[in-house]
């Protein structure tokens, strides 16, 4: 019981911080809702201002439990001393007692399934690994550090600053029940707006239509975002309408403001909501609009620089992980991007005829669904008769535009409550045709319904777990059967000494483990050690074709070799380049310097004398990409020599030489070719690379390719199992003189 009295302190203590928080903001800018929406707004408005209070305390390195803990007691105070949270007189129209009945009918079930869920040990996929992989690291460190070697570290963390809070008291479940207090909120905010457009039941049907929904329900229990941005462009929505109801209170546009930029801190792809609130200003104000979109780009900054200037220090890139080809840096590969968007906006997608059914029945391809009920979602189109539904599809429409980024089932959490409001007002003419579809929807997501239609893999709820909720079981159990990795994960707590580094090639959940764990694909580093640890594996990835660029005989100051071939579909690589004078190659000396065109940060990699390293452009090829070396002062040459793989084109190559004046000159260059015998040691030598690198371990996961490899040859790569979990298999590497020493 101590833990959940913690995990309830944690949760209640953060919560009641950011609703004190929006409280006084809202007091500041003397802008009153009504008593029904008043907490709720509140909250909302006041988490964007917490999650700034949690940003500095981590800029500052104070993330310690009593720091943050005074900080929530000070701010519930001063939001009591000053009168803040006194409830607004003004009330919405009541709920007719039918309306109510139907709400507590069809709600109060899915309610104690979510709170169950919530306070359940946290088990989701995303939430496990670097949601909370993030938020634990940064308060075991006391502070936000760079995190070089995850891309997710770079992208905005407004929510994670929120379950930060928590987690410094209640750790994992606390951090969830901050998110489940958006998936209680979001519904709620629906229905006081049917209330006040007149349409309490069409509010009451589509506020249950998001709440009971499979994928909103598990996505809203777990360390997630995507239930909270929802949430927030909701609350944003019904602050843009009172604008229009009260365009002299400069205060609701500060407001607007606030959450605007909370939208982008919480997630890149809710930027939207920033151009809707500027189109909307402009519509109301028209020709006196340059003050409030001065007030909006004021206010929305504080949320949103903080984030920008972060991934410029850190990142060396304002939109971190994205956008490398404007941004170059060592950190993110842009060929790497371009794959990761592809299978965004692709997933195993056969046809995208196939995509309506997916998302809302079967859940098979797409993680997650929205429910059958949401085949009917084109009746909303018939809501363009009124104005409410024109502003309900145009906002659905904002949220939708980032969409096609990112297909899966969740991202369309951002917009489905406007498109479920939109669903439900041209229904609200026919008796009872509300309450029809909401029940419908209901019976249809509960937990013991879902099988029957959906596949059995689908992202959903399936149980009640109250007993690990209140930790009468046991939280170990409960996440070695929900998270297949997290009994190698707590094994590489017990074997892998502080310090050392473990590259995997699939994630982990790290919210459980203090390990020093490498995702291969989270960053350029980790790409590039995947990349040295597959090219032992793959053939066609070895070195055995030499390139003898002749020139003629020649004192230079500097040497390329340019590449003319075009073709965006594959890389420029290079194992190694050598350059020679007459039957010497000249030595390598600290006076030269290299460059390359593009990615400069790894062109060391073609001068390393290893087998298992090589460069690569970064970019699909393209006439003019060069190598370049400038020696530092003249050197006599007459020949470059390029290792390569025989995926790489033996034509296609010149030479440039640079004089003393600094001219680039082109001699004729003659091209040579000579295929050598395979190299006998490359896992060895990949190996020995990854050690050069500070990685003594690798952990394989039965999917990973070269599991069965690594188990076969296990003494040729110079490897030694120290555990299997679940078919996770963990290796340590060994130095040379443990290799060295083995029998042979």
């Amino acid at each position: 019981m101590p833990a959940v009295f913690y995990i309830l302190l944690g949760w209640l203590l953060t919560t009641s911080a950011c609703i004190a928080l929006g409280a006084i903001l809202l007091k500041r800018l003397r802008v009153q809702f009504s008593r029904d929406e008043s907490p709720a707004l509140w909250f909302v408005a006041g988490s964007a201002l917490y999650s700034l209070l949690i940003f500095a305390l981590g800029i500052l390195h104070l993330y310690h439990r009593g720091v943050i803990v005074g900080a929530a007691i000070v701010i519930i105070f001063a939001a009591i001393r000053m009168g803040a949270l006194q409830l607004p007189a003004g009330q919405l129209p009541a709920l007719p007692k039918t309306a109510k009945r139907i709400a507590a009918v069809c709600g109060v079930p899915f309610l104690l399934l979510y709170l169950c869920n919530a306070m359940a040990p946290e088990a989701s996929p995303d939430g496990s690994s670097y949601h909370l992989g993030l938020v634990a690291k940064s308060y075991r460190e006391h502070a936000l550090h760079p995190v070089t070697t995850n891309m997710y570290a770079a992208l905005s963390q407004g929510m994670e600053m929120i379950f930060l809070g928590a987690y410094a008291v209640g750790r994992h479940s606390a951090a969830a029940l901050m998110h489940f207090n958006f998936l209680i909120a979001l519904p709620w905010l629906m229905v006081c707006y049917g209330r006040r457009i007149g349409q309490p039941f069409a509010g009451i049907a589509a506020a249950l239509l998001v709440f009971a929904s499979p994928v909103v329900g598990i996505d809203g229990i777990s360390a997630y975002n995507d239930v909270a941005a929802a949430c927030l462009l909701f609350t944003l929505f019904t602050v843009l309408n009172e604008i229009e109801q009260a365009p002299d209170n400069h205060g609701l546009v500060v407001l607007a403001g606030v959450l605007s930029g909370f939208a982008y801190a919480i997630k890149y792809t809710l930027f939207p909501a920033l151009f809707l609130t500027a189109l909307y200003l402009a519509w109301v104000y028209r020709a006196r609009v340059f003050r409030p979109l001065l007030i909006v780009a004021a206010s929305s900054a504080v949320s949103i620089l903080p984030w920008v200037v972060k991934n410029v220090v850190w990142w060396q890139n304002p939109l971190a992980p994205f956008f490398n080809h404007w941004f170059p840096n060592p950190y993110m590969q842009y060929w790497f991007e371009i794959g990761y968007r592809a299978q965004l906006a692709k997933y195993t997608l056969p046809s995208w005829k196939d995509w309506p059914l997916d998302v809302t029945v079967y859940g098979a391809q797409l993680t997650g669904l929205l429910g059958p009920v949401f085949l009917l979602a084109p009746i909303a189109l018939l809501s363009l008769r009124t104005p409410a539904g024109r502003r309900l599809l145009l906002a659905a429409l904002f949220f939708l535009a980032t969409y096609p980024s990112n297909i899966g089932t969740r991202f369309l959490i951002p917009a489905l409550p406007f498109a479920a409001l939109a669903m439900t007002l041209p229904l609200a003419s026919i008796r009872f045709a509300p309450a029809v579809i909401a029940i419908l929807h209901v019976v249809l997501s509960l937990p013991v319904a879902i099988p029957r239609y959906s596949v059995h893999y689908a992202w959903r709820l399936d149980k009640w777990p109250w007993r690990q909720a209140l930790r009468i079981k046991s939280e170990e159990e409960f996440l070695d059967a929900r998270l297949s990795t997290y009994a190698i994960a707590r094994t590489m707590e017990q074997l892998v000494p502080p310090g050392r580094r473990v590259l995997g090639f699939s994630q982990v959940p790290e919210a459980y483990t203090t390990t020093n764990y490498l995702v291969g694909f989270q960053s350029a580093e980790g790409n590039g050690l995947r990349d040295i640890f597959l090219t032992a594996l793959i053939k066609e990835r070895h070195p055995v074709m030499r390139l003898r660029l002749r020139v003629p005989a020649v004192k230079t100051q500097a040497i390329r070799v340019v590449q003319n071939r075009d073709d965006s579909r594959s890389q420029w690589s290079v194992g190694e380049m050598r350059i020679w004078n007459r039957s010497a190659e000249v030595k390598r000396a600290p006076l030269w310097r290299l460059r390359a065109k593009p990615t400069l940060h790894e062109v060391q990699k073609a001068f390393d004398n290893s087998f298992a390293t090589r460069w690569l452009t970064d970019h699909g090829r393209y006439n003019g990409m060069y190598i370049e070396v400038d020696f530092g002062r003249e050197e006599s040459i007459d020949a470059v020599e390029l290792l390569q793989a025989n995926d790489q084109s033996w034509e296609g190559y010149h030479v440039e030489l640079r004089s003393a004046n600094g001219a680039w000159t082109k001699p004729k260059t003659t091209i040579e070719s000579e295929e050598l015998p395979p190299y006998q040691g490359m896992r060895r030598a990949a190996v020995e690379e990854l050690l050069r690198r500070n990685v003594q371990y690798i952990l394989l996961q039965p999917d990973d390719y070269g599991l069965d490899d690594l188990q076969l040859n296990g003494k040729v790569w110079g490897v030694q199992e120290i555990a299997d979990r679940g078919g996770s298999h963990l290796y340590r590497l060994l130095p040379k003189e443990e290799f060295e020493a083995l029998p042979k």
